[in-house]
This record gives C-alpha cells, structure tokens and sequence, in this order.
C-alpha cells in the first residue's frame, strides 16, 4: 500500500531557507530542495498589502508523508512566517506519482 505524498513550497526572503529546513527536519522531515530565485516585482522592494517584498527569494521543497504536513509547516512558519524577517510563505500539493525516492528506512550507510 503507498502512502499518500504532499509537497510543500515554502517561499520566503533570500537567506532564510536553511533555517526553516533546520526546524522542518527537527519536526520530523529528512530532507528538502532550495532554490534561488526572484521575485516577479520589477522595484527593489515594494509594498504589497502591507508586507514588504524584495526581489531574491529562496524557494524550499519538501517532499512528505501526508500526515506529516501539517507538523512541518507549522514548525517552518512558527518561527519563519509571514510576520517575521523571512517573510515566508508556505502551502502544499498532493503528489500523484513519485519517482527515485522512498520514505522506507535508509538500507545503507550514508558517509
């Protein structure tokens, strides 16, 4: 029987990504992708309903257990949310098909 995946996106301010990994994995997740990006603001930084954006942004993906989601985005947005510096933003998906990774124990020794 496969367990149902969601992905989450946490998008926040550029530099803020590992430590909302750093919380995410003390909340139970194994790992995560950032990316580096920018925002679609063409100003350095702008207003938009009273929260200021800059343009880098780093983006966090983490792949999870379904029932493990909401644990993860809490520990990530209680300290790296919207009200706070990192300005982060986080939602989820469900994932349909996955290919390459599992959430069975680690088989072999990572060094």
């Amino acid at each position: 029987m496969t367990q149902e995946q969601s992905v989450i996106l946490f998008i926040c301010n550029h530099g803020y990504a590992y430590e909302a990994m750093t919380e995410a994995r003390k909340a139970g997740a194994r790992g995560g992708t950032i990316i580096h990006g920018r925002s679609s603001v063409s100003t350095e930084k702008q207003k938009f309903f009273g929260i200021t954006i800059h343009s880098e942004k780093d983006i966090l993906m983490i792949v999870c257990q379904e029932e493990q989601k909401n644990a993860l985005m809490k520990a990530m947005t209680s300290k790296y949310g919207v009200t706070t510096h990192a300005r982060g933003l986080c939602f989820s998906m469900k994932v349909e098909d996955s290919i390459g990774f599992s959430f069975e124990p680690l088989d072999f020794k990572v060094e």
